[in-house]
């Protein structure tokens, strides 16, 4: 005797309620990784573009210093701002010059600092009634030193 079959989808070949979800779920999570991973892979981006910037900042800084060479005793500590328009981040440098040996000899060293996403600020740097200021003792993980000699 031939068995009839009936119309629809239930039999051997066919997933059950249960097991659509449980694959559903894990496409979610697997999906969801993903995108985490995008996102912090873009917000690191655009914190190492920043960095960038500040690394150039200071290494410009330097050779500004250099430069004035010839005006040595004129070669003094001095603080800016930074905009993002004119350098590519909203911050602060800051040049500290130290004598190494009077009129021969100057420690020079830079300092960047910088306001990051969502209002993070990177180096020792601080929000005082709105007005981004250095902090004491300062650093930064972006600094450039360097010694300049007289002649």
């Amino acid at each position: 005797m031939r068995k009839i079959q009936k119309a629809g989808f239930a039999g051997k070949d066919s997933f059950t309620l249960v097991e659509l979800l449980i694959t559903m779920v894990v496409a979610v999570l697997v999906l969801n990784g993903v995108i985490m991973s995008l996102v912090n892979s873009m917000v690191l981006n655009e914190y190492n573009q920043s960095f960038t910037y500040a690394m150039n900042i200071s290494k410009a800084k330097i050779e500004e210093v250099l430069s004035r060479r010839s005006n040595f005793s004129g070669i003094v500590s001095t603080t800016g701002t930074l905009t993002a328009a004119a350098n590519g981040i909203d911050g602060l440098y800051r040049i500290d010059v130290e004598d190494v040996v009077a009129d021969e000899l100057k420690n020079i060293k830079v300092a960047v600092c910088w306001k990051a996403r969502g209002g993070k600020i990177i180096g020792d740097c601080a929000l005082i009634n709105s007005v981004l200021q250095w902090q004491t003792p300062y650093s930064s993980p972006c600094m450039a030193e360097t010694a300049v000699a007289a002649h």
